[in-house]
């Protein structure tokens, strides 16, 4: 049986611009495939028009999709995941359809989430194939109680199912709603894809092995080929590959450029990168294919922290990756954890004085990392003292070196932004915001940090 399903998008976060709701837009063509009627609703877009749309739409069943859980910036901290317990509480006033939460940021806290939301399931990890299951279950009245990634309340107790990861084949091509996605197209001029799921990198902090597991599933060129067609359709000339690591294998990124080249699609993107396992011939190849802009996750230019930090990389692949991008005529950022493990006053001026190798580049430094569930980091925190096991962390907790202090480390960071203005401090200043607004104003595309330092 058709069911009507609304899906809404929490996030209304736009800085440093605003970002499509690709998860959710994997959930839909799930659902569209499994034949049942959706409307995607997105806060950024809707907020205030949300009451109206359940009257009109009248669902059978809401989703609710939160994609961050705060802004991972240790000063001025935007926390979002009050936004999911809002929405879904006003929701509750409004309709007695099930509500199922979700999303990536959901799935880092999925036990607190839903009971703060006060949701009937919520869906951790990869939702594609468990929404589907569950719906189907649920109008059958069948047992659905084993699901992998559910959570659902029995009695008083929040049950929390282990994950599964996916096939690459049960990844469903994207459904973007023309009204949504034209709208960011002319926001932030940028619609985005994801390539492959999973992350074997070791990075000590980092949440994607937890969201999506450990093991790398590439997805089939010709669909990411034939979603790339439908994002030109669109209207959009700039996209953005949203996979944690976009060079896991040179044979995935041959892959990828091989095919943008054979349908001569004549659009230009960016990537994450990780500064190893690149070469000239490679970041030609991109080039060539219409990469753009790179952000690499360096985060630290010391080669002791980076071993601290679980990389698998050193400061001199970092420098030849820079080199190979500059040569390829690409533009190319590094982000930067600066506090971690290991950092010391000492290790931070070493990282900045190598920074003066990288030429044509801007640096986003970060201070601390933010503490997740189920991270190496977070069990080197218990074992330090610097949280206790039994301590939550949905409201942001931050490990900061026990051989810095948070404030000299800005105290730093302001001298290097002095003498290097490609040293990006916080936030950007309104100013930078109004003047990448002039430059969209005139058709220029993607995330234009290029612009900072010109």
């Amino acid at each position: 049986m058709a069911l009507k399903i609304l899906l809404v998008s929490v996030n209304r976060c736009d800085s440093p611009y605003l970002v499509y709701p690709l998860g959710l837009s994997h959930i839909a063509g799930a659902l569209v495939k499994a034949g049942h009627e959706i409307y995607i609703a997105d806060c950024a877009i809707d907020g205030q028009e949300l009451s109206g749309i359940v009257a009109s739409f009248n669902p059978s069943h809401i989703g609710l999709s939160l994609r961050n859980i705060d802004d991972i910036q240790i000063k001025n901290r935007n926390f979002f995941a009050q936004d999911l317990s809002l929405i879904a509480q006003k929701l509750r006033k409004i309709t007695t359809a099930p509500i199922i939460v979700g999303g990536s940021g959901y799935s880092l806290f999925p036990a607190e989430l839903l009971e703060a939301t006060g949701a009937d399931f919520g869906i951790r990890g990869e939702g594609d194939i468990s929404i589907v299951k569950l719906l189907y279950a649920m109008d059958r009245g069948e047992p659905y109680n084993q699901l992998p990634g559910l959570v659902y309340k029995k009695g008083d107790t929040v049950i929390v199912n282990p994950l599964e990861g996916m096939h690459s084949s049960d990844i469903v091509p994207a459904f973007r709603p023309k009204r949504i996605a034209q709208w960011y197209i002319e926001k932030s001029s940028i619609l985005n894809i994801q390539t492959q799921r999973g992350c074997s990198s070791l990075c000590c902090y980092c949440t994607y092995p937890v969201i999506e597991g450990r093991c790398v599933r590439t997805r089939n060129m010709r669909d990411v080929g034939d979603e790339l067609c439908d994002i030109k359709n669109l209207g959009a000339s700039y996209f953005f590959i949203v996979d944690s690591v976009f060079n896991s294998s040179v044979d995935h990124v041959g892959a990828f450029c091989e095919e943008i080249l054979s349908r001569n699609l004549a659009m230009t993107w960016g990537c994450f990168l990780k500064p190893s396992g690149l070469t000239q011939e490679l970041m030609d190849l991109m080039a060539r294919a219409g990469l753009r802009h790179i952000e690499f996750g360096s985060d630290s230019f010391c080669d002791s922290v980076l071993k601290e930090y679980g990389k698998n990389f050193t400061f001199e692949d970092i420098y030849n990756a820079s080199a190979y991008a500059r040569n390829a005529k690409v533009n190319y950022a590094h982000f930067l954890i600066i506090g971690g493990p290991g950092e010391t006053e000492s290790t931070i001026r070493e990282g900045y004085e190598n920074s003066k190798r990288l030429k044509k580049t801007v640096h986003f430094p970060f201070v601390g990392m933010r503490i997740y569930p189920e991270t190496a980091l977070h069990k080197r925190a218990i074992a330090e003292n610097v949280i206790q096991k039994e301590t939550g962390l949905l409201q942001p907790l931050y490990y900061v070196s026990p051989l810095c202090t948070e404030n000299r480390i800005f105290s730093i960071l302001s001298e290097f932004s002095l003498q290097s203005k490609n040293w990006i401090i916080g936030e950007q200043p309104p100013e930078m915001i109004a003047n990448a607004n002039r430059l969209r104003s005139i058709g220029v595309v993607g995330p234009l940090w290029e612009f900072l330092v010109r």
